[in-house]
């Protein structure tokens, strides 16, 4: 899925930021739109009553066999961010261009964002050196 705020390769040992950064899809940038919010629990779990007594979840799904949906609240979205500058998160948003084409890649880098894009792009143009893909190709922060 293509979005302006791609998903990040992460694990977090902190297990209540984890579950937020889960839920959103492992953003980016948590602060910004994301394409998921949710997570399910059993009703009756501990996890749910955490969730339940924390300003970072609301239930938003109702009871359905036994489980239930909660989703990140403003709060749980900013706790997550500042979570993640703690830990010193490198990734960001970068919009990459070539050909006219854009694509938003999280990466750590300027440099690695443009790697990633030409990895995708080289697939359909195998005869594109990454040498030529650097002069033609612009990358900026979203």
């Amino acid at each position: 899925m293509t979005t302006t705020n791609p998903s990040v390769d992460r694990y977090l040992l902190d297990k209540a930021m984890d579950n937020i950064d889960h839920a959103l899809g492992r953003p980016a940038d948590p602060l910004r739109e994301t394409y998921r919010n949710y997570f399910a629990v059993d009703y009756a779990s501990p996890e749910a009553a955490a969730f339940r007594a924390s300003p970072h979840w609301i239930i938003t799904g109702g009871v359905h066999g036994g489980m239930v949906t909660f989703s990140v609240t403003v709060a749980g979205r900013e706790a997550l961010h500042d979570h993640l500058r703690k830990v010193g998160d490198k990734h960001r948003a970068y919009l990459v261009t070539f050909d006219g084409h854009s694509e938003s890649i999280a990466a750590t880098t300027p440099g690695k964002a443009k790697y990633e894009y030409w990895l995708r792009v080289s697939d359909v143009c195998p005869d594109l050196k990454f040498g030529a893909f650097c002069r033609e190709a612009s990358v900026r922060l979203q």
